[in-house]
C-alpha cells in the first residue's frame, strides 16, 4: 500500500435524496482523506461542489467510491487550478 499523498479535484452533484445528508462528513471522518472545498452551490433539491480530496490512491479511490455508493455523481476535474 503506497503512503504518499496525492490530490485530486473532482466535481460532486448531490440528487435531492442526498442533499441533506452528511455524505462528505462521513467519508472524510471514516476514510480520513483531506479536503478543500473550492466551490459549493446547495440548493432546495440539488446540490453542487468542487473539491480537492488528498490521501492515498487507496483513500482518495475508496472516497469516490463511497460517494457514487450513496448516489452522488463524481467526475474528476482534468483542468489544473493555481492555488
Amino acid at each position: 500500500m503506497s503512503e504518499h499523498q496525492h490530490k485530486f479535484r473532482f466535481h460532486l452533484t448531490f440528487p435531492p435524496s442526498s442533499v441533506t445528508e452528511p455524505i462528505l462528513s462521513d467519508v472524510v471522518r471514516e476514510l480520513g482523506v483531506g479536503f478543500n472545498v473550492r466551490r459549493a452551490d446547495i440548493r432546495e433539491g440539488t446540490g453542487t461542489m468542487d473539491l480537492s480530496l488528498s490521501g492515498t490512491h487507496e483513500q482518495i479511490d475508496a472516497a469516490v467510491k463511497r460517494m457514487i455508493a450513496a448516489g452522488v455523481e463524481v467526475d474528476p476535474i482534468e483542468r489544473n487550478v493555481i492555488e
